[in-house]
């Protein structure tokens, strides 16, 4: 009977650590909805690693004009005096455009994080489209969840997905940015949402718009300026919890394969 060394078995089970964590990131920040979207693009990274950075919209949120078949955008087609495509945008997807040729840090691109943006078409089972994303995007050790609670697209998404998550034993943090109590309906409706979260065994933490907003409130009552410093700050906060989340994987990585 052929004998197997115990350096021959170290050496087979160091190749397949070093093969699992080569095939996946240290960390995902996987955004839904708008206003995750709006967070996710005030990032800049604190250090080079391995970390994706990805916005999930609802098609209808870049809304293109439908044509009579039912598809998702129309084109129409000018024969003169010049042949010419032109393609009709919802106005968000206009000034979402036009933003951007105006951002100044796109002065030093790189010290953005570079965001892959995926459009979903919501057919309301919110369990398949998770199953489906997860399956699409980069496999990851961890998984840090932002999005704005209180609408239906978001909030149901993020919620399927950290349950998703959770059934898979992957490390992740739901960041919960949870409206003003001007806008009472969708307050409780992610009150409810942060609930559920809560006790299905997931970590939550929550950012208050009513709290952010009365804080920003002492410097300025320019409401643009206060979303936007909201904004940066959640942004800032996101961007320490995916690098911790990071470091303890590579740490991991090296005990596995020392």
């Amino acid at each position: 009977m052929e004998t197997i060394g115990a350096n021959y078995i170290e050496g087979v089970l160091k190749g397949l650590i070093k093969k699992y964590y080569q095939e996946r990131m240290d960390n995902v920040v996987l955004s839904f909805g708008k206003a995750g979207d709006r967070i996710l693009r005030n990032i800049k990274p604190l250090q080079i690693r391995r970390t994706s950075y990805r916005s999930v919209l609802v098609k209808e949120e870049r809304a293109f004009a439908t044509n009579l078949n039912g598809a998702g955008y129309t084109d129409l087609e000018i024969t003169e005096p010049d042949p010419m495509r032109v393609t009709i945008l919802s106005r968000e997807e206009y000034e979402y455009r036009k933003t951007l040729n105006q951002f100044e840090q796109w002065d030093e691109p790189l010290e953005s994080a570079t965001v892959s943006t995926s459009h979903l078409a919501a057919n309301g089972n919110w369990e398949a489209m998770s199953k489906e994303l997860i399956n699409e995007i980069d496999k990851s050790n961890s998984y840090v969840l932002l999005s704005g609670f209180g609408g239906d697209f978001g909030q149901s998404m993020h919620i399927n997905f950290s349950k998703l998550l959770t059934s898979r034993k992957i490390a992740h943090v739901n960041v919960i940015i949870k409206p003003s109590k001007e806008d009472a309906k969708r307050r409780k409706l992610a009150e409810s949402g942060i609930r559920e979260l809560k006790e299905s065994g997931a970590s939550v933490v929550v950012y208050d718009n009513q709290k952010m907003i009365e804080k920003q409130r002492v410097t300025t009552h320019d409401k643009n300026k206060i979303i936007g410093k909201i904004n940066v700050e959640i942004a800032r906060h996101v961007e320490v919890l995916s690098t911790r989340l990071s470091n303890t994987s590579e740490l991991l990585k090296y005990q596995l394969s020392a």
